[in-house]
């Protein structure tokens, strides 16, 4: 029979420190980087704070405590103003016509 493991358990200890790492931002910490990912939370854990934890497991974590990562943005994203063209107004000519092809 095989055995079934469910996910990895951690110390409150452990769970607190993804928690407030996650909450600190990385540029404090002496890091080159303004935001978090699951890839470098998983290694600063792993490497300074000496925490196993894989990222699916931070993700697990994290959303048990209230938290979700941010949508990631792009400049066509959801912020773009709704009103941008009527705002921007019409574009200039500055683009020549071609004549028709035969």
């Amino acid at each position: 029979m095989p055995i079934v493991r469910g996910p990895a358990t951690y110390p409150p200890e452990a769970v607190g420190e993804v928690v407030a790492t996650a909450l600190t931002n990385p540029q404090t910490l002496g890091l080159p980087f303004a935001s978090w990912t699951l890839d470098r939370l998983e290694a600063h854990l792993n490497e300074t704070k000496g925490i196993e934890i894989k990222r699916s497991r931070i993700d697990e974590i994290l959303l048990d405590e209230g938290l979700r990562w941010r949508k990631q943005e792009t400049w066509f994203g959801e912020r773009v103003d709704p009103e941008f063209a009527e705002k921007r107004g019409s574009s200039a000519n500055s683009t020549r016509n071609r004549p028709p092809t035969a």
